[in-house]
């Protein structure tokens, strides 16, 4: 587990990215479905997002024929990319073979994604914040009550992005007790006093992504169906 005050940018040396300034697009579950990434990043250069985050299960093992183009859109695009279950799967499954649909060289950038990132007070991972106690078992599991509580009192003041979940939803503290509410397409929402807090994107392959703004410190969730 990352100590809360240990958190750190990962935009740092990146041009046009200055902390707190920018809106910051979020995507996830694409499943190896190049189109919604396509869907994706047009509204993200729409609104003018600085940076892009993909919060993992980019591609899927019943489609490991797509990893070479989901990566690729990735990586043309600058975003920065969270490891799923799936890509992890991936990764296991063809890693070294020779008639593998997927190329080596997309399977050791796979390989090579990070569990977690951190930007200011917000964390973005697949599932589970937990990483350095359960390493890749991180990546599945369902953030329940007792895992968004376990997560408020390890991070406070932190914002969670997660993928996994394929619904769109926000988990905050109110009197003590956890809240919890789905999110809908096309309403923005304040985090002032909802933080901490989790907020699970939506998925990709339900034509859902998320752009949050960190100096105005709202949320807001997007279709693009």
């Amino acid at each position: 587990m990352l100590p809360a005050q240990t958190c750190k940018t990962d935009h740092v040396g990146v041009p046009g990215v200055d902390d707190m300034t920018v809106l910051i697009g979020i995507m996830a579950d694409s499943h190896g479905q190049a189109d919604t990434i396509r869907d994706a990043l047009a509204v993200f250069a729409s609104a003018g997002c600085g940076s892009i985050y993909h919060l993992g299960d980019v591609c899927d093992t019943n489609l490991p024929e797509t990893a070479n183009t989901c990566m690729r859109l990735l990586q043309d695009n600058r975003v920065i990319t969270i490891k799923g279950n799936n890509d992890q799967a991936i990764v296991a499954s063809h890693m070294g073979r020779e008639k593998s649909p997927v190329s080596q060289t997309v399977l050791r950038s796979l390989q090579n994604l990070d569990l977690v990132k951190n930007y200011s007070n917000a964390i973005f991972i697949h599932s589970l914040p937990f990483v350095h106690e359960l390493g890749l078992a991180s990546m599945i599991g369902t953030m329940g009550p007792q895992e968004i509580g376990r997560f408020f009192r390890e991070f406070p003041g932190h914002i969670l992005f997660r993928g996994h979940s394929h619904s769109p939803e926000i988990a905050w503290l109110s009197g003590g007790q956890v809240q919890v509410k789905s999110l809908v397409a096309g309403a923005k929402l304040d985090l002032s006093e909802r933080t901490p807090c989790v907020v699970t994107c939506g998925a990709l392959t339900r034509g859902l992504c998320m752009i949050w703004n960190p100096e105005e410190n709202d949320i807001e969730c997007i279709s693009f169906l």
